[in-house]
């Protein structure tokens, strides 16, 4: 204890750096940095305070329809007739528009590379099991333009994989669309072929509103062309992406409690599916609005949304005040609901039982506005916290305290 109070009561050497904190004259106190060791006051010394805590996820997306078309044109046409206007709310079966097939330059083409019915429409698409097909066509080299991943071609064969958008080709006859499939619907027509004028009649594959009417009457149109999006309001969801680590962490049914931007009021919603891409690698996750009083009236296409999903078992976290953490932004942390939407990666100094320090990671799960303290995973309780913001060399030193 002599040696300690002496070492305490000599000025500091050229290498000691003297370390402040908000709030804390012991922190006016020059740290004294040696070779070995660091001398301190016991105000730099935080003892462990476990707490219990619920692991979560942060999710964030945009509100969309559930159920919602995009119709572009598989080949040139002309529009005939244009029966709905934007913003109008159609009855499944309703007629759209008519178009009529602008006949294309004859080429002579070679009858074993001439593309079928089925690859022409597929384009690329795999074909999923439904109630009358289950095929998966070859891609073909035949088509020239490379569908977007959010775009599909239909024939009156196949019951495609649905993103957002659905081809008008000659070749429609059936179809319908849900959040899963676009499939055949042998009681309803979305397009009517009238064989003896080359007119196509397009109709509503469900009841919806016309979200985008982007054709005319008289007007001349392109292949993949835009002509009309169709959506039903009644049945939202947004789409969160997720690191693909968490797949194990989530799971369909679970329920997410979310916010949007300008409201008050909290949000429920489930997760309806998983998705897991290549492209990034990563984990979508759909989420389903909960339909009732709260936000039905509230909760709108394109609204931004923010939520969280409990996952696991209750574990352990340690409370600490802001200066016990390094190399971390804690901005995102000082608004609601006072969580990230992944844990942040900072560091924290501890002192071990053999009394040296080590530069421990350790992830910010959340942020007090009243106490103004932060709750962190990583920490065991057989450790003591060091407040000071030692520079990296520390790492390994004996920490004395006087």
């Amino acid at each position: 204890m002599s040696t300690a109070l002496l070492i305490a009561c000599q000025p500091s050497p050229p290498t000691s750096e003297p370390m402040t904190a908000e709030n804390s004259e012991a922190f006016n106190t020059p740290l004294l940095i040696r070779a070995d060791s660091i001398t301190m006051t016991p105000d730099h010394i935080l003892s462990i305070k476990p707490t219990r805590y619920q692991p979560s996820l942060g999710l964030e997306g945009d509100i969309e329809p559930i159920r919602q078309v995009n119709l572009m044109a598989a080949q040139a046409l002309t529009v005939e007739q244009v029966l709905v206007n934007k913003n109008q709310r159609v009855e499944k079966g309703a007629p759209l528009f008519t178009v009529r097939r602008r006949a294309a330059p004859t080429k002579p083409i070679d009858s074993a590379a001439q593309p079928t019915n089925e690859e022409a429409s597929v384009n690329s698409t795999e074909a999923e099991g439904n109630n009358n097909a289950a095929i998966k066509p070859e891609p073909s080299a035949a088509s020239n333009t490379q569908a977007s991943p959010n775009d599909i071609a239909i024939n009156s064969t196949n019951a495609l994989k649905t993103n957002a958008d659905v081809t008008v080709d000659n070749e429609i006859s059936n179809v319908t669309n849900s959040d899963d499939n676009v499939g055949l619907d042998n009681n309803q027509s979305s397009t009517s072929p009238e064989q003896s004028n080359n007119l196509l009649t397009v109709r509503a594959s469900f009841s919806g509103r016309i979200e985008k009417l982007y054709v005319k009457k008289g007007q001349q149109v392109a292949p993949r062309q835009p002509l009309l999006t169709l959506s039903d309001g009644t049945e939202l969801h947004f789409i969160a992406s997720l690191p693909i680590e968490a797949k194990s962490q989530i799971s369909v049914g679970q329920t997410v409690n979310f916010t949007a931007d300008g409201l008050i009021d909290k949000f429920t919603g489930q997760v309806s599916k998983l998705t897991v891409t290549d492209l990034p690698k990563q984990l979508l996750v759909y989420v389903n609005v909960v339909d009732n009083e709260v936000s039905r009236n509230q909760i709108k296409p394109g609204m931004k949304v923010t939520g969280r999903v409990d996952y696991g078992q209750i574990e352990v976290g340690t409370i600490v005040p802001k200066r016990a953490l390094h190399n971390v932004d804690l901005t995102v942390l000082h608004r609601p609901p006072y969580k990230p939407l992944r844990p942040l990666s900072a560091n924290v100094w501890i002192i071990k039982q053999n009394q040296r320090l080590t530069r421990q990671p350790v992830e910010v799960i959340e942020y007090d506005p009243l106490t103004k303290q932060y709750l962190i995973a990583g920490i065991t309780n057989d450790s003591l916290i060091c407040l000071a913001n030692l520079p990296i060399e520390s790492e390994g030193k004996k920490a004395v305290v006087s």
